[in-house]
């Protein structure tokens, strides 16, 4: 199991989105549920804030 925190501490220190899937068997879901936060923690973007923009599209 891989927390938001550890998969922030692997992207900052230059893991991709792909190793950290393979190294720690994540389905693609988890993945990219990570990695949204991930994108969202750069941009300074509350995943709130994120859903909301999603449903607008």
């Amino acid at each position: 199991m891989v927390t938001i925190e550890v998969y922030l501490k692997m992207r900052n220190n230059g893991k991709s989105l792909e190793e950290i899937q393979k190294e720690n068997a994540l389905s693609e879901g988890t993945a990219y549920t990570l990695e949204l936060g991930y994108q969202c923690y750069l941009k300074k973007l509350s995943l709130d804030k994120a859903i909301k923009i999603i449903q607008k599209v």
